[in-house]
């Protein structure tokens, strides 16, 4: 993912004008086809099975409020667009953002990590995944210096395991970015008792051509006393306690103009 440069002291405002631009839309559409995503959850798949995700968790609504540890959290739309802010997708992807309003219910600050936690990047869309360190284990490999011969490397004519060559690992994709909608910075800190509007975004391939984006949001459980680690207080993800696929808006044609790129 690039940074566009900045450059002029109008950046910020012309910044947050595109966020709010690319993310900001009515809500009544969202809340007609609500109904709908509520009721695609509860219907059995063609062979009369639950789907494991469906028969656990609860339907996500947009516009409707849903208790996510120390948040509520209103998913208000989804939202694919060309950047946001000071994001620049690569040439070729967009930027995909979960627009929420999320209130801190508790008495303390909370980390914007924690909301984070709680909704993970959603999967099989084409969401770029994380870029490994590549190299890390030649730049630790203690026994480059000391003459000990390195393995050898398994021939590429060797017969795979069973099963092997079918079984693919999921890459890791990147948890979001939080950015405050109303002035485009990034948001740290959620205050007791206020309500922000977020964009959660993560960089998204442009050979995704679906219509539908499934948002995931995973419970948060309280850990007063660890005893696996010594950290004490803090919000620990659980199972995914809320899921839903809901529509994805093109905003595309918002931000391809090259407005505020130097």
């Amino acid at each position: 993912m690039k940074h566009a440069r900045t450059g002029g002291p109008d950046i910020a405002f012309r910044l947050g004008r595109r966020v709010v631009s690319a993310v900001a839309d009515d809500m009544s559409t969202m809340q007609r086809v609500g109904a709908g995503v509520a009721a695609a959850l509860v219907a059995v798949t063609p062979f009369g099975a639950w789907s494991k995700v469906e028969a656990q968790a609860d339907p996500v609504v947009a516009g409707t409020a849903i208790e996510v540890g120390p948040f509520d959290v209103t998913v208000v739309r989804v939202v694919k667009t060309g950047d946001l802010g000071y994001l620049t997708p690569a040439p070729g992807n967009h930027m995909l953002a979960v627009v929420a309003d999320v209130t801190n219910t508790g008495d303390e600050p909370q980390y914007s990590s924690t909301l984070g936690s709680a909704i993970p990047a959603p999967k099989g869309v084409g969401v770029v995944p994380q870029e490994p360190l590549a190299g890390l284990d030649t730049d630790l490999d203690s026994g480059a210096d000391d003459g000990a011969e390195p393995e050898a490397e398994p021939s590429a004519s060797a017969s795979p395991e069973p099963g092997e060559e079918d079984a693919e690992e999921e890459p890791d994709l990147p948890s979001a970015t939080i950015v405050n909608v109303a002035d485009a910075s990034n948001i740290r800190i959620f205050n007791p008792g206020v309500t922000y509007q977020v964009a959660l975004i993560w960089e998204q391939s442009d050979e995704f051509t679906g219509d539908e984006i499934p948002v995931e949001v995973v419970g948060l459980d309280w850990i007063d006393e660890s005893r696996l680690t010594l950290d004490n207080g803090y919000w620990l993800p659980g199972e995914v306690a809320f899921q839903g696929d809901l529509p994805l808006k093109d905003n595309t044609d918002r931000t391809g103009d090259g407005q505020g790129q130097q």
